[in-house]
């Protein structure tokens, strides 16, 4: 059979706040594999957006200063092409969403709902939040959930039947990223160090964008903390810009290290990124992680964090000691420690390595992100609408 003959016939529109362009290549894989129309508005809110063949801007309006709270105009679209099956964004936040799936029981469409399933950050909580309250309202007159990741079908399946619960592991598009770190791998990591200009036999990097909630300053004090045992043989390596980008460049004047830290720019480009991933020794985020986890672990880097509220379900893939590190005691001197120990450890780093590759291809990969959509879209199929 050819790839056209297994495309899904079902007609599927996905709705989303805004078309991430860092979402582009899972939706690109997606596509073939599933026929939809993606309807997405846009804002202003400094993340960088697309559009595409099987994309259709639609207007929106915000009631609200949050970038977040806005009201899709959907409603042209979906009385005009009647499609069996709506995937929403799972936000509340989005005030469309209620009549949207009004008008799916009305004109017997089948509506599931994708995304976080709640504040990570605060937890589920429906017997005293009148958001979550709101939220199980959604899930159980859904016919069907698609969540992140594990721990959120876990947390909600104690609320209703996990039959309805699927998970699309969050990813990147695995299948490109493998291919530019195969021809990495073949280049030779030290014809790839010489060529990007990696000088340095240790090297730390955060890929991201610079605010101060995600602390990148404390990337410098680490380096101060670890110059005395590996000295000018350490480079810090920052990519992105943001609010944070001028202070810590004044910093790293002040500390006289301006040989010891390079600031890369924001880069958009996966094979550039790809390259500066390879050659890392680790990736620091020192804040909540996210997708930047999976970006790491496509490279063979593992990923250092503290223990705190806020993590993205990527936090799951970040396995203490055997992915990465999930540091407990939030100080520089924790961190540096941990790092110290990994820099000096062959057998840990090949350990990890090994360890990244396998939960690379056998959980957060864009494979398993398909079959998340798969599962759900032939399960509300089978069933007849409530």
């Amino acid at each position: 059979m050819n790839r056209q003959e297994n495309r899904h016939k079902v007609e599927v529109f996905i709705i989303q706040r805004i078309f991430a362009k860092y979402r582009k290549d899972i939706f690109d894989e997606l596509h073939k594999h599933i026929d939809f129309l993606l309807l997405h508005s846009v804002n202003k809110s400094g993340i960088s957006q697309v559009t595409s063949d099987y994309s259709r801007r639609i207007c929106s309006i915000k009631y609200s200063r949050k970038a977040t709270k806005v009201i899709l105009n959907v409603f042209p679209s979906i009385l005009i092409k009647k499609p069996r099956v709506i995937i929403h964004e799972f936000s509340i936040g989005i005030a469309s969403i209620i009549p949207t799936f009004i008008l799916t029981r009305l004109l017997g469409i089948k509506f599931i709902l994708w995304g976080h399933g709640y504040d990570r950050s605060i937890g589920f909580h429906p017997g005293n939040s009148i958001n979550d309250k709101v939220r199980l309202f959604m899930i159980r007159r859904s016919d069907a959930v698609i969540l992140y990741g594990k721990a959120a079908r876990n947390e909600l399946s104690e609320f209703v039947t996990d039959q309805k619960l699927f998970v699309a592991s969050n990813c990147l598009n695995t299948k490109v990223l493998n291919e530019i770190r195969g021809r990495l791998e073949k280049e030779g990591i030290g014809n790839v160090k010489k060529r990007i200009g990696f000088n340095y036999k240790y090297n730390i990097t955060m890929i991201g964008r610079l605010l101060r909630y995600k602390q990148p300053q404390l990337l410098l004090d680490i380096y101060d903390s670890l110059s005395g045992t590996f000295g000018d043989t350490l480079c810090i390596h920052f990519v992105g810009d943001g609010e944070s980008l001028e202070e810590l460049k004044l910093q790293v004047k002040e500390r006289h290290i301006e040989k010891n830290v390079v600031f890369h720019g924001a880069i958009y480009n996966d094979l550039k990124n790809g390259e500066l991933l390879y050659c890392s020794d680790l990736m620091i985020m020192p804040g909540p992680v996210g997708l930047s986890v999976n970006h790491a672990f496509n490279f063979d880097c593992p990923v250092i964090t503290y223990k705190q509220d806020g993590h993205g379900p990527e936090i799951e893939y970040l396995i203490n000691n055997d992915t990465g590190f999930v540091v407990t005691d939030y100080t520089v001197g924790a961190m540096a420690l941990v790092i110290d120990k990994y820099l000096k450890d062959q057998d840990l780093q090949e350990k990890m390595k090994k360890n990244i590759r396998n939960i690379v291809e056998n959980t957060c990969s864009i494979n398993n992100f398909i079959k998340g959509f798969e599962e759900a879209i032939n399960y509300v199929q089978s069933k007849k609408v409530s």
